[in-house]
């Protein structure tokens, strides 16, 4: 019996020192960048210009864990009164894996994972300005992506690409989930320690 409680515990302790495959091993190297970046795509059956910015921590020249926010800039109208503005904005949790970061050009594959709202404001035409919001929605947001990327420099990249904007819990005037989701292209700027 005492071999056997010997054996188990040289066991026990040996699992340590067997070889382990892991989605990080040995030393971590750290980087990080932010940006801005300009989106057109389709919002409630009109085309709707994005304006933003993302950024976050890069570990090992692959993994980036960060944020990503934007909002609409443009003017779009309601479907159905031309004195209405649509308002969106949306941020959430940024994902993202960078493939052959070294490379001249290289691609990325991201996901957005957060939150956004809308809300509808009346137009006062005398004054140029919005005069009247009505109350507001929010709604869960899910937005992957892919982009191409040219490193012009050690720390200034130019980003291209296209992403999917799913929206679920719209509960908003005559809003429905389809109409807030939709495709995108974008351009993006990358500064940072790649």
């Amino acid at each position: 019996m005492k071999r056997f409680v010997l054996l188990l515990i040289c066991i026990l302790l040996a699992f340590p020192l067997i070889a382990q495959e892991t989605l990080i091993s040995g030393a971590i190297e750290s980087g990080g960048y932010g940006g801005p970046f300009v989106k057109i795509g389709q919002i409630n059956g009109k085309t709707g210009i994005f304006a933003g910015g993302q950024g976050g921590w890069i570990i090992n020249h692959r993994f980036v864990l960060g944020g990503k926010g934007y909002g609409l800039a443009n003017v779009v109208e309601s479907g159905g009164s031309e004195n209405l503005k649509l308002e969106f904005g949306c941020g959430g949790a940024l994902l993202e894996y960078i493939i052959a970061s070294n490379k001249l050009i290289h691609f990325s594959i991201q996901s957005m994972i957060g939150a956004g709202g809308v809300q509808y404001a009346v137009k006062d035409y005398r004054e140029n300005r919005d005069a009247i919001n009505y109350t507001t929605d929010a709604f869960f947001v899910l937005e992957p992506g892919i982009n191409i990327i040219l490193n012009f420099t050690r720390i200034f990249r130019l980003g291209a690409g296209a992403s999917y904007r799913y929206v679920n819990g719209v509960s908003y005037e005559s809003l429905t989930d389809s109409d807030l989701s939709g495709a995108s292209f974008h351009i993006l700027l990358k500064f940072g320690s790649f």
